[in-house]
């Protein structure tokens, strides 16, 4: 159930999200922190010289999807278990192997344990396993049912979030109130997390109160999730083929960051296009995108590119063109840009544009210079083909 509201959470290449937040303050900070949050916290305790914990920094900390859970539910701290840094952690917790992944909540206590590396999907499940040790549903309802107050509707939604489940229901039915005070701490969070859609009387709500959110949760935790849920729109859009949400999505992005609105826009057109009928109406949207959404952005490109490569247009000769300058481009941009000119080239030999692949072929054999052998040869390999291909 958890990566169903992940997918909601997390946003695309277009969209801010670039992998887990790490507390820079000492381990007393983070767990005051932590308590005034009311936060578990989640440490990576490693060694410098761990293999598996290098992967981990390198791969899977900067996936966006376990930023946007991580930041949004835990506090999140990195101790090298072998230097000074992690004295005052080490007088309490340990590490017998590396990595240890510890979530632990303010009163300094292990919550959950793990030992080993994780692949993002199986740390995710982690961490909603962590999540769901303190969140006690069956109390938090009969506090919720109970008290009624802010506090009290706050930590029932944030469960049903954590968890997955629809929580629009409580949430609206609180802030419908009529005596609410938007002034109170537990209920601008409330607002906070259930924006989880722009097309809502809540989204509306995160937007009117967002100075006095932001003074309490910070600028950038307002204007992430404004963009989480804009995405959530943008998707449904995209789902139901909604010109008019599509419009939503787009409109309610402006309130926040106007230029990225402007991208939102020729992104969404593409998007429709290509679920679509009309060849024509896709080669005017990928041009428009190219122009004025995906350029000078890799990651949009190489989308753009694997859409059009695998869209049902991709016989067409002007698809094929746009794909090759969204590929194109990508390499251009990258640090590994013979990666993007390899993929390029083994997509023009499946199209039987052979003369075209080796020369793309070719760039990438350049681009990456003296790389890795291993790679060297594969490029080589398939120049080779190619060559005897076109002879």
């Amino acid at each position: 159930m958890y990566r169903i509201l992940l997918l909601i959470l997390v946003l695309s290449t277009t969209v801010a999200g670039q992998g887990i937040d790490f507390f820079q303050g000492s381990w007393p900070e983070a767990l005051a922190r932590a308590e005034a949050e009311d936060k578990l916290i989640f440490v990576d305790a490693y060694a410098e010289w761990c293999g598996p914990c290098k992967m981990m920094t390198a791969n899977v900390f900067p996936d966006p999807e376990v930023g946007a859970y991580f930041n949004a539910n835990f506090i999140n701290v990195k101790f090298d278990m072998e230097k000074p840094e992690s004295e005052e952690f080490r007088e309490v917790h340990y590490a017998k192997a590396f990595p240890t992944l510890l979530f632990i909540d303010a009163k300094n206590e292990v919550v959950h344990r793990l030992v080993g590396a994780r692949q993002s999907p199986q740390l995710l499940r982690d961490a909603a396993a962590a999540l769901a040790q303190v969140d006690d549903v069956d109390k938090l309802k009969s506090a919720y049912e109970a008290k009624g107050t802010a506090e009290a509707t706050y930590k029932y939604v944030r469960a049903f979030i954590r968890s997955g489940e629809s929580h629009l229901r409580i949430a609206n039915d609180h802030l419908r109130a009529a005596d609410l005070d938007f002034t109170a701490p537990a209920t601008l969070r409330l607002i906070l997390i259930s924006a989880t859609e722009a097309d809502s009387r809540i989204y509306d709500l995160l937007l009117e109160h967002r100075a006095a959110i932001a003074e309490l949760e910070g600028a950038k935790a307002v204007n992430e999730q404004a963009r989480r849920a804009v995405r959530a729109t943008f998707e449904k859009a995209l789902e139901y083929r909604d010109d008019k949400l599509m419009e939503t999505a787009v409109d309610k992005l402006a309130l926040v960051d106007r230029d990225e609105s402007r991208r939102l826009a020729s992104e969404g057109e593409f998007a429709l296009a290509l679920r679509g009928a009309d060849r024509k109406v896709l080669v005017k949207a990928t041009k428009n995108y190219l122009k004025k959404g995906a350029d000078g952005d890799v990651e949009r490109l190489r989308e753009l590119f694997k859409n059009l490569e695998n869209s049902s247009f991709i016989d067409y000769s002007e698809v094929i063109d746009l794909a090759v300058e969204a590929g194109t481009a990508a390499a251009e941009l990258s640090s590994e840009g013979w990666k993007d000119y390899y993929r390029l080239a083994r997509f023009l030999q499946t199209r039987q544009r052979l003369e075209q692949a080796l020369q793309v072929a070719e760039k990438s054999l350049a681009t990456l210079g003296e790389g890795p052998a291993n790679y060297r040869r594969s490029i080589q390999g398939l120049i080779d083909e190619l060559r005897e291909a076109t002879k």
